[in-house]
């Protein structure tokens, strides 16, 4: 059977498999096809994570299907670590907390990590896919004012203007 597996960026290819295949096998194709090292692929069919021990029948994968592969960073190195900045959830606790009491803050904190991981919930691989082609494509991201286009691109125009610091994800 054919599949079509494509990167989050646009780049794409057929392979020819069997059903009986591995994932293992599928990324090492894939690692030769799109040159994505095979420790860095996050495979994904209808939104499922394919597991590296099981076979592409075990997803009811089938002809003609498509397969999404997500890069997943390089493992870092203790040193880089360290340098790392403070996560947002960090920072945003910290200004929470110059206006609110120590529960309160908490609490506020709570409620936006979950309205924030609902929202990510909601988010598809071709809202992803549209949102980075946006973000890559778009020169500039920033126009000076009164230079803004007319027609806005199509995933600005149904989520909104990233360069404008106001848009929605689902």
């Amino acid at each position: 059977m054919i599949l079509t597996v494509k990167l989050l960026l646009g780049r794409r290819c057929s392979l020819k498999v069997s059903g009986q295949e591995s994932v293992a096998m599928l990324k090492k194709l894939v690692s030769e096809r799109l040159q994505v090292p095979e420790e860095q692929q996050h495979l994904l069919f209808r939104g499922q994570l394919l597991a590296d021990d099981k076979r592409l029948s075990d997803y009811c994968i089938g002809p003609n299907a498509s397969i999404n592969v997500i890069m997943r960073p390089l493992a870092k190195t203790a040193a880089a670590e360290a340098h790392q900045p403070q996560p947002l959830w960090h920072h945003l606790g910290l200004v929470l907390a110059k206006h609110f009491e120590p529960h309160d803050t908490k609490a506020v904190l709570q409620l936006l990590r979950r309205e924030h991981q609902e929202r990510l919930q909601k988010i598809s691989l071709g809202d992803l896919e549209q949102l980075a082609q946006y973000l890559l494509l778009q020169e500039p991201l920033v126009e000076p004012a009164g230079e803004r286009g007319e027609n806005p691109s199509p995933w600005a125009a149904r989520h909104g203007d990233p360069s404008l610091g106001c848009f929605t994800l689902f």
